[in-house]
């Protein structure tokens, strides 16, 4: 077979497992993994202090679904680059994450709980870095943006979040389990249409990740991550709460968090567009400091209503900065460690910044509260932009053409 013959049948394999006839099962994904989500991130922390969970064990909990989104996932985007075998890695960990979440209809007390939160995060978490190398791969292969497939979670998210925040205002709280293990299952039957496998070299995985580790520019990126990461960790851990304690219901609660994600959906689809325009670099950067007037801005005020407005800049903090660290994490990673380059991005920022996020918001809120924790989440996102800006150099030349990547 001659170069050019062997080249258009790897191009014909790939579109087969990427193209067109299956473009519906990314936005499927997402739609669905957000959904889930969109039921724990307003309302997981609530249920938590109705049954009478500390502030202290809080921060537990919440940094131990961190510490096993760190770990775990690292592991199975490791497996999933050497095995090559996305589709049934997935559907174990939809399985065991769906399964451990059920549990919590079974009200327990912190240690149960505990067990329980980290074998939901380990698996759900796990799934997440080998969807997005999925996502990118099928953008290369059919075309279109990242963006615009990503906002199908957002659209899920604020579904789950207006949905269960309605059912627990009607009838419990604890309906948010069954909720999330419904559609648990629907994301099992979504991600039997992904490919069993996916084009790409299997070999080179050491070389690869040790080239990884020692790109300076990537090092630096992370680092900034997680000092962003940590900043979130107060208003992760008790926005949702703080908002009950100033009189706001459980739809206002979910209304709130989906302002945010209606203005990441509107970002998200223009993200393409503002990156050709303005480049990844300040894509990023601007996402960072954004957190800070984000956190700032929340300190400032108890009114209910401007707190709901100032959450639309989750658009920027999420929306763009998420498009563009995918996005840069991909370009820095070989092609053999493509998922464990997110893994390794996703414990970064979702495990070992977001831990220390929520552990020290736990420890310190009983001192210090939530006014003054936000504070400090502002000066630490302002330093981690700072750090991001000055320490790396992102070419123009890495910036997509329009219409992809």
């Amino acid at each position: 077979m001659t170069g050019g013959a062997a080249g258009d049948a790897k191009d014909a394999k790939m579109k087969k497992g990427f193209g067109a006839p299956a473009v519906w099962r990314i936005p499927a994904f997402y739609f669905f993994h957000f959904f889930g989500v969109g039921v724990t991130l307003p309302f997981l922390n609530v249920f938590y202090h109705s049954v009478g969970i500390t502030a202290a064990q809080l921060g537990y909990l919440n940094a131990a679904a961190r510490i096993s989104t760190s770990l775990v996932p690292l592991l199975v985007g490791a497996l999933a680059d050497r095995l090559r075998r996305c589709r049934v890695i997935m559907l174990v960990c939809v399985a065991v994450s769906s399964l451990a979440v059920l549990g919590f209809w079974w009200r327990g007390g912190f240690w149960y709980f505990l067990v329980l939160i980290s074998l939901y995060s380990a698996f759900r978490g796990a799934i997440g870095p080998i969807a997005e190398n999925v996502s990118l791969r099928q953008v290369e292969a059919s075309g279109g943006e990242y963006g615009r497939l990503r906002w199908w979670g957002s659209l899920g998210f604020i579904v789950a979040a207006l949905l269960v925040g309605r059912l627990i205002e009607v009838y419990s709280i604890s309906l948010m389990f069954p909720v999330l293990f419904i559609s648990g299952m629907i994301l099992m039957g979504v991600v039997t249409a992904f490919p069993r496998e996916w084009e790409g070299t299997g070999s080179g995985f050491r070389g690869n990740l040790k080239e990884l580790l020692k790109n300076k520019q990537l090092i630096n990126f992370f680092c900034a991550a997680i000092l962003a990461a940590v900043s979130s960790g107060p208003f992760g851990l008790y926005f949702s709460i703080y908002l009950g304690e100033l009189g706001s219901s459980a739809f206002i609660i979910g209304l709130a968090w989906t302002v945010g994600v209606v203005s990441e959906i509107f970002f998200l689809w223009f993200a393409g567009s503002i990156q050709n325009r303005i480049g990844l670099k300040a894509m990023i950067a601007l996402g960072i400091f954004a957190s800070a007037f984000r956190w700032e801005f929340t300190a400032w005020t108890t009114n209910v209503s401007i707190l709901i407005a100032i959450q639309a800049l989750h658009g920027i903090t999420f929306g763009l900065y998420h498009v563009g660290a995918v996005q840069y994490v991909d370009r820095m990673s070989g092609d053999a460690i493509k998922n464990t380059g997110q893994a390794l991005y996703s414990a970064a920022t979702f495990g070992v910044g977001s831990t220390a996020g929520v552990l020290l918001a736990g420890w310190l809120l009983p001192s210090l509260g939530f006014i003054v924790l936000m504070h400090m989440g502002a000066v630490l996102a302002l330093i981690a932009g700072v750090w991001f800006v000055v320490s790396t150099n992102i070419q123009p030349a890495e910036t997509p053409a329009p219409g992809g990547f």
